[in-house]
């Protein structure tokens, strides 16, 4: 976590930060005739497109929900709302990754053989599919077929770091309707929340209020990082290899 939010930082440093060309030297002024020749082609000049938005955050983690921003919207069919919540559930990276959140929990709660040992450890990993199967269904396809909602993230990839972070941020509260309209984002919210009342049968401390209002709240700040790092990979990886172009290529 602290890495991340530490090359974010440098990101958007970089981006607020003007870029530095050699001073040019000084010159004949150009003509007349010559300024009007080349002052069209700047304006025709096209913008630079957005880096494709990865499937896979840092080649790895599934995150199938993700979008790039498009003027053309098209909304999506049931059956594709249902495909990307099967990829989130079911993509093979997603076993290595609940191992490693299994050891994770079993440890945090008392230690690997306090907690059963390999027996436990089946126990946590059982809960932990369920999770993920359960909250990727319920989010990204039960809920956004029957309330018409579009369960992506669209990823903006140009503009001021800190506009592209608060709307990513905001997303989680903001969804994109099938008719193309925005309105509040009833999947996220009152999906979450249905996925913590279900899941709680199988999690033995999971039915006190409390526990419910913390994993309802994680899970949000969960698809709030997803959000971030969907829309800003692309230039972390840009910043990444400026880096070790910078320190090893002379």
């Amino acid at each position: 976590m602290a890495l991340f939010v530490l090359t974010l930082g440098r990101v958007a440093f970089a981006q607020e930060q003007p870029l530095i060309l050699d001073a040019p030297t000084a010159a004949e002024p150009p003509d007349a005739e010559a300024s009007e020749i080349a002052e069209p082609a700047l304006l025709e000049t096209p913008q630079p497109a957005p880096d494709p938005v990865s499937k896979r955050l840092f080649g790895f983690i599934p995150n199938y929900r993700a979008g790039q921003a498009l003027e053309n919207y098209k909304p999506l069919t049931a059956s594709q709302k249902f495909h990307i919540a099967r990829n989130d559930s079911f993509d093979w990276p997603n076993y290595f990754l609940l191992a490693g959140y299994a050891v994770q929990s079993q440890l945090a709660v008392g230690g690997f053989s306090r907690n059963g040992g390999v027996a436990g450890f089946a126990k946590f990993y059982a809960r932990g599919l369920g999770d993920q199967i359960i909250g990727s269904y319920v989010t990204e396809a039960i809920l956004p077929t029957l309330l018409h909602e579009d369960p992506r993230f669209f990823r903006l990839g140009t503009g001021r770091f800190w506009h592209r972070a608060l709307y990513a941020t905001s997303r989680i509260l903001v969804a994109r309707k099938d008719d193309g309209r925005t309105g509040f984002n009833f999947s996220e919210i009152g999906g979450n929340a249905a996925v913590v009342a279900a899941t709680a049968l199988y999690y033995p401390d999971g039915r006190s209020a409390s526990e419910g209002v913390e994993r309802f709240g994680m899970q949000l700040v969960n698809d709030v990082i997803s959000n971030l790092l969907t829309e800003f990979w692309p230039d972390i990886k840009l910043h990444l290899r400026f880096r070790r172009h910078y320190f090893f290529i002379p």
